[in-house]
């Protein structure tokens, strides 16, 4: 249980327990009796929650943030050696005045489900960049890198499914294939179109 839960037992016990000694101004033995049985009843609700709510407190403290033997180590960068050539001709193709680009963006943060059964786990997909206002910030445009990883049949899924995302949601996607990183020409007239 959680301890928000415990946390109102306790409450509702104590509660009983207090309310027990209204009883005590009616004169009548069968009334004190209650009242007798009213204030057991509340104060062991009141005791056994008291002992869950503790129980659960020392437990939090006692249990570590991180797993046994787990290490962590800052990446020397967020991206790949391919994806910085990308970005660098992005932002010398672009006007940053009125556009940013962004690496590394999940879908979820450009794209919002809006019906639809199941989780939203399918927007945690990793675009390599997106290009936004850089007034408002609203999403224009998904760029995704196509290296040799990309013929994988199980990227390819994923990549159908990203664009099949895109789609839905009238967020253009570019597929940039990496051959094509410096093709600065064609990337501007890429570019032209979709925003």
């Amino acid at each position: 249980m959680k301890l928000s839960t415990y946390v109102i037992t306790f409450i509702s016990g104590a509660a009983i327990a207090a309310l027990s000694f209204l009883f005590v101004l009616i004169d009548n033995p069968d009334v004190q009796n209650l009242r007798w049985i009213l204030f057991a009843i509340g104060l062991a609700v009141a005791v056994v929650s008291l002992v869950f709510i503790i129980v659960l407190l020392v437990r939090r403290k006692d249990k570590p943030l991180l797993p046994d033997g787990a290490e962590y180590r800052k990446k020397r960068s967020i991206m790949t050696a391919p994806e910085v050539q990308l970005y660098r001709v992005l932002c010398s193709a672009l006007d940053l005045r009125k556009c940013t680009v962004l690496p590394q963006v999940a879908l979820l943060s450009v794209i919002d489900k809006i019906s639809g059964g199941g989780y939203r786990s399918e927007l945690f997909r990793i675009a390599d960049f997106c290009i936004v206002d850089s007034n408002s910030f609203m999403p224009l445009l998904v760029i995704e890198l196509n290296d040799a990883s990309h013929s994988r049949d199980d990227r390819k899924l994923r990549d159908e499914k990203v664009a099949a995302i895109c789609a839905d949601a009238h967020l253009p996607l570019l597929t940039v294939d990496i051959g094509r990183i410096h093709d600065v020409r064609w990337l501007k007239s890429e570019l032209r179109r979709l925003l």
